[in-house]
């Protein structure tokens, strides 16, 4: 009987982590040709053979950014998020950008797992420790999120749509300060097609869209959430183009934000980011990575980019 694949792919990677040094090529070459489904059933195939965890023996085994990306791509999409999060609210103080990104941009079957898994995995209610790390609008707007309540049909009521156009209007730039509220329940509630025509619809009435209508009524990290759950739902590639941009941009690369964003994207709009990034920036995604990273983390991350 002839071995699966995934067993020939686990055996090289535990080939690969034996004796003295390690085999990055060889885990570079194994882990960018999969997709993250398969990579799954490589991880199932190396416990199967050796009794080990793959995800342990990498840990052990890699250092620095390169384990970063190498554990990233191999945890399943839930399992990632659920650690992101996790990592987020550890410790001294919250990284509330990773909060709002993972949470902000999530659908509800993907939020609903992410619940049930951090439960799992933490013995903790996620939207108890939600609770205890945030505080006001930001909370109330995320503790809304969490609910899971977004209606997800492609349908778009354009009656509804010119509502909460005349009811955002009125509730911000309308009126003397902000009615969060109002902000809240739309932006919590409504489709990815839905948000699409409105913020159309209000930019037509009123000659700005509703980033940056946010942007002028809102402060802190609210206005953060509010932006992503409207970027993200509206165009998520050009979303997760503008997080990989910003994570590059300045002194210093948040390696973090640039990894996430790559894996995350992957198989879902990483070809559209690519183009997004030539025309938007100004450059290709692959110069950006070749720029901003090194070793082998840039040769994972550059093969990750460069995989049909």
């Amino acid at each position: 009987m002839q071995a699966s694949n995934y067993e020939n792919d686990a055996k090289i990677l535990r080939d690969s982590m034996r004796g003295a040094g390690t085999d990055e090529d060889a885990i570079i070459s194994i882990t960018a040709s999969k997709n993250n489904k398969q990579r799954q059933e490589v991880r199932k195939a190396y416990k199967a053979c050796y009794g080990r965890d793959l995800i342990d023996d990498l840990k052990d085994e890699l250092g620095g950014d390169f384990k970063k990306v190498v554990y990233a791509m191999y945890l399943s999409p839930v399992e990632y998020d659920v650690t992101e999060l996790r990592k987020a609210m550890e410790g001294m103080g919250t990284d509330e950008d990773t909060v709002s990104e993972i949470i902000g941009s999530r659908s509800n079957y993907r939020l609903e797992e992410i619940k049930g898994l951090y439960k799992l995995k933490y013995n903790e209610d996620l939207e108890s420790r939600i609770k205890s790390e945030t505080s006001g609008d930001y909370r109330k707007l995320l503790i809304s999120v969490l609910q899971c309540g977004r209606n997800e049909s492609t349908d778009v009521d354009s009656n509804l749509v010119a509502s909460d156009v005349a009811d955002l209007y009125k509730a911000g730039e309308g009126k003397w300060g902000t009615d969060e509220e109002v902000f809240n329940r739309i932006f919590a509630l409504r489709n990815s097609y839905h948000l699409r025509e409105m913020n159309s619809l209000y930019q037509k009435q009123r000659g700005k869209n509703l980033l940056e209508v946010v942007d002028s009524e809102f402060s802190g990290d609210v206005k953060v959430l509010l932006k992503t759950i409207l970027h993200s739902h509206i165009n998520p590639a050009d979303y997760y183009a503008t997080r990989i941009y910003k994570a590059c941009k300045g002194f210093g690369t948040n390696d973090s934000v640039l990894i996430r964003s790559l894996v995350v994207m992957d198989e879902v709009y990483l070809g559209e980011i690519k183009k997004i990034y030539q025309s938007k920036f100004g450059m290709t995604l692959r110069d950006q990575i070749i720029d901003e990273t090194s070793g082998d983390s840039k040769n994972m991350l550059l093969a990750l980019v460069d995989t049909p």
